[in-house]
């Protein structure tokens, strides 16, 4: 009797300790998370939900790079820890950082008070400076190599691939760290495993391009592609040659960081350790 009276409390179903409620003055959890209350204790840590622009800054080349016998494979480690310190650095504020996921950075820049369009115009103007900071870091390497093991040889066919997409993202607090939930934080992590034929590029959803009320005056390659669990996402695509274009004509000044980003619990020896974890195949992205 018992064990069927606490399975109907449990399906919100009336039983003799429950009294019956009218329908009107149910509010389920889920809706009371949705706007924020804080329910015990299931939203403790929540945060609210916001739009907001999501970047991954994704290293290409990594997974052969860090395949290399024990002398390059230290010199490949730390050649990518510090290329991503160098994103990190590079970006500014309203981009902050989600995670470090091995190879990649992801970020975020929510919107909150702010107008969506606002963040969507700082975030584009970073886009070219992390793109000018990578490349700067890659040919200082080329220059000054540690070196002539196979890592500091072959560091320059290391490139940078930027996915951007813009949607809601609802944001747990766990411990000192802020999480990221929501189907849009899976879309911009499966734009990673796309069908464009180039290690780098710029790829944009069309929410983000909108967002960003085009890009430079550069003319995309228009693709829709296939994401697991997504379906159809109708994308935007700027290849490498139109991106070095794109700096070539920038002001120098423009296209490089001046200011630290905010970090959420983030630091050097965090990034160390997750580049160690996909080098051990630890790491695991959004399924």
């Amino acid at each position: 009797m018992y064990r069927r009276r606490d399975q109907a409390f449990r399906n919100g179903e009336p039983g003799p300790t429950q009294p019956l409620r009218r329908a009107a003055e149910t509010v389920s959890l889920h809706e009371r998370v949705r706007r924020g209350a804080r329910c015990s204790p299931l939203a403790e840590g929540f945060l609210g939900t916001t739009s907001s622009i999501l970047l991954m800054a994704d290293i290409s080349g990594f997974t052969h790079f860090m395949r290399l016998h024990a002398l390059s494979a230290s010199h490949a480690r730390r050649i990518i820890v510090r290329l991503l310190d160098r994103l990190v650095k590079a970006a500014e504020p309203p981009l902050r950082i989600a995670e470090i996921e091995g190879d990649a950075v992801f970020f975020y820049a929510p919107a909150r008070d702010a107008d969506l369009a606002d963040v969507a115009a700082n975030v584009k103007a970073q886009l070219p400076v992390l793109l000018r900071t990578f490349r700067d870091e890659i040919e200082a390497f080329r220059n000054t190599p540690m070196c002539v093991c196979e890592a500091c040889t072959t560091v320059g066919n290391l490139r940078l691939k930027q996915v951007v997409h813009a949607g809601e993202i609802a944001i747990e607090r766990i411990d000192r760290f802020e999480k990221l939930f929501g189907l849009d934080v899976i879309v911009v992590h499966r734009m990673l495993k796309n069908t464009v034929p180039a290690d780098e590029y710029l790829m944009l959803t069309e929410p983000a391009y909108d967002s960003f009320d085009g890009f430079y005056e550069l003319e995309p390659e228009r693709r829709t592609e296939q994401f697991e669990g997504v379906g159809a996402v109708p994308t935007v695509v700027f290849h490498s040659d139109q991106l070095s274009d794109l700096l070539a004509r920038l002001p120098e000044r423009e296209t490089r960081g001046t200011t630290r980003m905010q970090v959420v619990g983030f630091n050097l020896s965090m990034l160390v350790r997750s580049v160690g974890e996909i080098v051990a195949g630890r790491v695991r992205r959004p399924a």
